[in-house]
């Protein structure tokens, strides 16, 4: 399968590379039908359940069930699927590096940066596969992926736009996880007293030309409507104007998204300054920024 496939592949590259600890168990395929002693359903610890699966699937839950024939028998108790709400699946390649010695979180981000600027579609899959993997293995059944490493390492879009987000979302469903790709707008480098601060070197494969172009990147993803679903997120207040904020409350607002003639098949290769209605901070706390133009929670800032 998949996610044994995903175990093996990213075993010797990443742990090489790394030095990380070997966390992974031996996979099996699921069985078609399970029989939990106990399982938790809408919330109430139920006896005896029997569960079908089809393809993959939950086709049936049914408490109080006589054994169904070949069922495997689970002891203890069964409960549904974990969600991981906020995960940024590059970030495993920091694992048992940040940890050493002191520091701070602007230390912390150096490091950040320095694994970012690795990674190319390929690479990322891998990595994302593998973090998507012990997600599943330790009961995760979905994930909001905080996805805003989108361009090449010095800013320059890939032929395919989405080349990344494609390749996190391949990753997801190869290792067997439901996912919701939040891609990230992220247009500044920071903020201070004077306002928005240029991007740095290190921060130009987080960004779009703007705004604008960000939503028609998005709608040219291609998720799997079964499993995958796409949503949207700043990164922060201090790399998203609210001029920006407001366009991203606009996508957030329409229908399924969907891919108009007008869409670039690839952005623009150099930034545009920022508007001058970014000039300055919002006069506001982040909290208030973020609902007066109708954006998403954010996170703090990197």
């Amino acid at each position: 399968s998949g996610l044994v496939t995903s175990l093996n592949e990213t075993r010797a590259t990443y742990y090489d590379r790394y030095r990380l600890a070997d966390v992974f168990a031996p996979v099996a395929r699921a069985p078609e039908r399970l029989l939990p002693r106990l399982a938790a359903i809408d919330g109430v610890v139920e006896t005896s359940v029997a569960i079908e699966v089809v393809a993959g699937r939950f086709a049936s839950i049914t408490p109080g069930a006589d054994p169904p024939d070949g069922a495997v028998r689970l002891a203890g108790l069964s409960t549904p699927g974990l969600a991981n709400t906020h995960s940024h699946a590059f970030h495993r390649a920091l694992r048992s590096r940040t940890q050493a010695g002191g520091g701070t979180f602007w230390t912390w981000r150096e490091v950040m940066y320095r694994a970012a600027a690795r990674l190319d579609p390929d690479g990322y899959h891998r990595l994302a596969r593998a973090t998507f993997a012990e997600m599943a293995l330790a009961g995760i059944a979905c994930v909001g992926e905080f996805h805003y490493l989108h361009h090449q390492a010095d800013g320059t879009p890939y032929d395919d736009p989405n080349a990344m987000g494609e390749a996190v979302l391949a990753a997801a469903a190869e290792a067997g996880i439901r996912i919701t790709l939040l891609d990230t707008l992220y247009l500044h480098g920071g903020l201070d007293g004077d306002g928005y601060l240029p991007v740095g070197a290190e921060q130009r494969r987080f960004c779009d030309a703007s705004a604008e172009y960000w939503a028609q990147r998005v709608d040219l993803l291609g998720p799997d409507p079964s499993t995958q679903r796409v949503g949207a997120a700043i990164h922060s207040v201090r790399a998203v104007d609210p001029a920006a904020m407001s366009t991203l409350a606009d996508w957030r607002r329409r229908p399924t998204p969907r891919c108009t003639p007008t869409c670039p098949s690839r952005p623009p290769r150099t930034r545009p300054a920022s508007p001058t209605t970014a000039s300055r901070p919002p006069p506001c706390s982040p909290q208030r920024a973020r609902w007066a133009h109708g954006s998403a929670p954010c996170t703090p800032p990197t």
